[in-house]
């Protein structure tokens, strides 16, 4: 089916409706999908200054975590500054080492995970596509499944973050 000549359920025909609207635009960017797996140090020495989510661990949107770990960054890093002692340089660079220190296993984990879900998710027919998906039959499910929402090692990792936990064992 050509996109552009297809009808929307309301009889809008596309196949005029889009080259109206993009000859509205004064330009068009492609938006191109970025992986950043970490950088080894993700605040300014000074502790003046950090940065989260995309900036350092940009992931691919095939797990939907983009959004959930910059929350789970800001979250422990408010978690790092409460409990600084005193409001002291030195207090807040610790407070940003361990920040760091909490964060870039689980981003990497993350990352990594997405990467394997774009592979796993276009897979060319084939025996390894047949392998996928009988796995993603079985029940119970078992450990390395495709839907990582379903794989019964991966998935509390990924919805059971606790990141007071993770701070207090930092």
């Amino acid at each position: 089916m050509n996109f552009l000549s297809s009808q929307e359920p309301f009889g809008i025909d596309l196949s005029t409706r889009i080259p109206k609207l993009l000859s509205m635009c004064e330009s068009v960017y492609k938006w191109k999908l970025c992986i950043r797996f970490g950088m080894d140090h993700w605040s300014h020495p000074s502790g003046s200054f950090t940065m989260l989510g995309d900036a350092v661990h940009a992931t691919l949107p095939y797990l939907a975590s983009g959004a959930g770990m910059s929350l789970e960054d800001a979250a422990v890093l408010g978690e790092c500054l409460s409990r600084l002692p005193e409001k002291s340089s030195a207090s807040k660079q610790q407070a940003l080492r361990v920040y760091e220190q909490c964060r870039k296993e689980r981003t990497r984990m993350v990352v990594e995970r997405g990467n394997l879900q774009q592979y796993l998710y276009h897979l060319h027919d084939g025996p390894e596509q047949e392998e996928r998906d009988r796995r993603m039959k079985m029940v119970p499910t078992p450990s390395g499944e495709a839907l990582a929402w379903r794989d019964p090692e991966l998935s509390p990792k990924l919805l059971g973050y606790n990141y007071i936990e993770d701070v207090s064992a930092c």
